[in-house]
């Protein structure tokens, strides 16, 4: 095993011995992949607890990773420290920690796991939630939301990277309140499109290769997450700004975390440190 401190630029995976864990492991892959950067196992025991399976969780999760025969470098550590404050301390210099959804001790309960909800509030990197019930999708669009009138490019930033990663359309969605039927709704409407159009426009004059579109939709985040669901348009991650509680809180809930299931897709939270 590695030395303590060493997640320097790693992406980093929490394990825990659980399905959703070894979801994220074998998703995180292709990110240290491109980032030509390890790809950094940390199994946490809590002091206060005894777990016997630490060593045949990370041996199960190499294996897979192996199996994949993909160019990733790999290390791994046990650490005896509560999983969330292990995780936190990674953070602070990984590249990316990325999680199960729900772990061992929350599969039953239908909801995000404690560690992953603790994680997209206080870590000091982007952070993945990988879903428990199946395995992500390999096809369909990267989704980023963000305001009617963005002030911050950490959104944009990771979304076109997962673009690139994943060799997906880039979509880029706001969320605006019902419409009414009078003329004032249909004037703020066009307006609103126009000022996602501007600034859409500079990010398609940097990145001119990349397939960006804007999408409105008049309901939550999860409203157009199930949609896309029934009707069968994938969307591989979707990218969040923890800044915003609004449609954060409601995808870490229990539709949130249904939504997310039923769509296969991960939930990747952008970094604090790129808020402009």
């Amino acid at each position: 095993m590695p030395a303590p401190n060493s997640s320097s630029r790693c992406v980093v995976v929490g394990i825990d011995g659980s399905r959703s864990a070894l979801q994220a492991a074998l998703w995180a892959v292709d990110e240290a992949v491109d980032r030509d950067v390890p790809l950094r196992l940390v199994y946490a025991i809590d002091p206060s607890e005894r777990e016997p399976g630490a060593e045949d969780a990370i041996r199960d999760t190499f294996a897979a990773i192996e199996s994949t025969r993909k160019p990733v470098k790999m290390e791994a550590e046990v650490v005896h420290e509560r999983p969330i404050a292990a995780l936190l301390a990674e953070s602070r210099s990984a590249a990316m920690v990325c999680v199960g959804s729900t772990g061992l001790k929350h599969a039953v309960h239908g909801r995000i796991g404690s560690t992953a909800s603790a994680l997209v509030r206080s870590a000091h990197c982007s952070v993945a939630l990988v879903p428990n019930s199946v395995l992500p999708s390999t096809t369909g669009c990267v989704l980023a939301v963000v305001e009617e009138s963005p002030t911050s490019s950490a959104v944009m930033d990771l979304a076109l990277q997962e673009s690139g990663v994943r060799g997906a359309p880039l979509r880029v969605l706001t969320v605006r309140p019902p419409q009414g039927n009078g003329l004032q709704d249909v004037e703020e409407t066009v307006a609103a499109s126009a000022r996602i159009e501007r600034y859409l426009a500079r990010w398609r004059r940097r990145h001119p290769t990349a397939d960006i579109q804007a999408i409105a939709s008049h309901g939550s985040v999860v409203n157009y997450l199930e949609y896309l669901h029934r009707t069968a348009d994938p969307v591989q991650v979707l990218v969040a700004d923890p800044r915003h509680p609004g449609p954060t809180d409601s995808l870490l809930g229990h539709s949130g975390r249904a939504a997310l299931d039923a769509a296969r897709c991960i939930l990747l939270i952008c970094d604090r440190q790129g808020w402009l």
